[in-house]
């Protein structure tokens, strides 16, 4: 097992088709030792889940744009375990289930919104374990970001495009930082992921699937596959770098 006994906390956990729940489950599969956490509810759905399939792991409900309830979430992981050895950031959400706004008729509160929860959620975390992973002397911390905004950009979703650059551009800073402590920070940019999303917005879905070269989307676990090597040992020499996971879309040349 290649992570056996490590302690990951990963968030975002719980949507049943989401990122973070395969992610999990992929550690989980691998050895670690699980705290999953979510704004909702279901996130002790998941947990239970997975405790029926033999893993470890234990579920805190925490709204992570809250500093305070985001450093209690991880003051419980670590009086219950010990250590804290990874940190999945995966949390974030595009503005689905409504109609996104062009930046010119956007909203302060829109902004806001979507910044916090895919940037301020990432901080929050980061800044509550980073502590232990300094006083550990290691640690690896992956954020989930995107290739919008790092990589490509789309009408309508300017918001969203800053929020994941900036994702990706602490991923680099705080690199630079926390290298000497043998922390590893790097960060995974999903492109399209058949999150059944689609089911509600198949348009999207249809219209990404034919600039792919792999001729899909990807799927969950395929994204938490990679955050398992970043997470491992197998990538110690590995940090700041943005690993991009889009079946080869953004290769494709436009004109």
């Amino acid at each position: 097992m290649r992570l056996k006994d490590k302690v990951a906390i990963v968030t975002g956990c719980a949507r049943t088709h989401g990122m973070g729940y395969a992610i999990a489950k992929v550690l989980a599969r691998e050895g670690a030792v699980l705290a999953v956490t979510d704004i909702s509810d279901q996130v002790y759905e998941r947990a239970k889940e997975m405790q029926a399939s033999g893993y470890k792991v234990v579920a805190y409900k925490a709204d992570l744009i809250k500093l305070k309830e985001v450093e209690e979430m991880a003051k419980k992981v670590l009086e219950k375990f010990g250590r804290i050895d990874i940190l999945v950031n995966v949390a974030g959400s595009v503005p689905w289930g409504t109609v996104p706004s062009l930046f010119v008729d956007m909203t302060e509160e829109e902004w806001d919104t979507v910044i916090n929860i895919n940037l301020k959620t990432t901080f929050n975390c980061i800044k509550a374990v980073l502590p232990t992973m300094i006083k550990q002397r290691g640690g690896k911390i992956i954020n989930i970001s995107s290739v919008t905004g790092p990589m490509v950009a789309t009408p309508h979703l300017a918001h969203y495009a800053a929020a994941k650059a900036g994702v990706a551009g602490l991923t680099r800073a705080l690199a630079n930082e926390v290298g000497e402590y043998g922390i590893n920070v790097n960060a995974v940019l999903p492109g399209s992921i058949d999150t059944k999303l689609n089911e509600v917005f198949p348009f999207l879905e249809e219209e990404k699937t034919l600039e792919i070269p792999l001729g899909r989307p990807g799927k969950p676990e395929e994204v938490g596959d990679l955050v398992l090597f970043l997470a491992s040992d197998e990538s110690r020499y590995i940090t700041g770098q943005m690993l991009v996971i889009d079946g080869g879309a953004f290769i494709v040349e436009r004109y």
